[in-house]
């Protein structure tokens, strides 16, 4: 769950319209920027799929105020092999947003013979809610050939979202949600991710959903996290910290 926030370079132009076409400009020259100094000779890369998702986060107990994060990730092919990619961006043009993942900084997964490169935690900078509207995803290698994919995220996509909420009665806990598809998750000091389980939506000892007693070492919070698949969303909830 610790999904650390990636901001992003927001760039300034003037001028209404003449900004939007000056960004998108200026975000073509960063794309193809490696170019001038790396022979063109390889292969451009393929965008072969793209998965996302929108995760909306309580900032309090209520839930009255929603920080908003994005994960996206991108099937990636490159017949120069995969260390040939330099970065993934992802733009949204009307906001003048880019945020850019690199071998450093992105997340690999291999999975049915593909691999997947992206990141989570893609945020605004004031962590609230992100631009709606037209999103683009584009795949650069080192010698600055791109591959390019768009989503829109649809305006009103939040509304009427429901937060779960963790019940704890001693050393059992329960979780109420309205979504089939919800994960008891359980995190350490730092928020990283320790165990995922199915939610119990009625009263389950902790030991027995960790599979031990060590969750009174190992693990310091709680939180459960839901995922509306007609919406493609997932929805946390407030945090609870554990005190055995």
């Amino acid at each position: 769950m610790n999904d650390s926030a990636v901001r992003p370079r927001r760039i300034h132009t003037r001028g209404g319209g003449t900004c939007r076409a000056s960004f998108r400009a200026w975000s073509a020259a960063v794309l193809t920027a490696a170019a001038l100094s790396v022979s063109c000779s390889g292969h451009a890369p393929e965008l072969v799929s793209l998965e996302y998702r929108l995760a909306l986060r309580p900032r309090d107990p209520r839930g009255t105020r929603v920080s908003e994060q994005l994960a996206v990730f991108a099937a990636a092919r490159d017949e120069d092999g995969l260390k040939d990619i330099a970065a993934l961006h992802v733009l949204h043009d009307q906001s003048e947003y880019l945020w850019t993942l690199t071998p450093e900084t992105w997340t690999r997964n291999d999975r049915n013979k593909e691999t997947w490169l992206g990141g989570t935690g893609l945020s605004a900078p004031d962590s609230g809610a992100l631009p709606r509207g037209l999103y683009r995803v584009v795949l650069e290698d080192l010698a600055g050939e791109s591959a390019e994919a768009t989503f829109t995220l649809g305006s009103g996509l939040e509304t009427g979202a429901s937060f779960p909420v963790i019940r704890r009665t001693g050393d059992s806990v329960s979780v109420v949600s309205r979504y089939p598809r919800t994960e008891l998750l359980f995190l350490d000091s730092a928020g990283v991710l320790l165990r995922a389980v199915d939610a119990p939506r009625t009263p389950d000892l902790l030991d027995r959903l960790y599979g031990s007693a060590l969750w009174r070492e190992e693990s310091k919070s709680l939180a459960a996290y839901a995922y509306d698949a007609e919406r493609n969303l997932g929805i946390y909830s407030w945090t609870m910290e554990l005190k055995p």
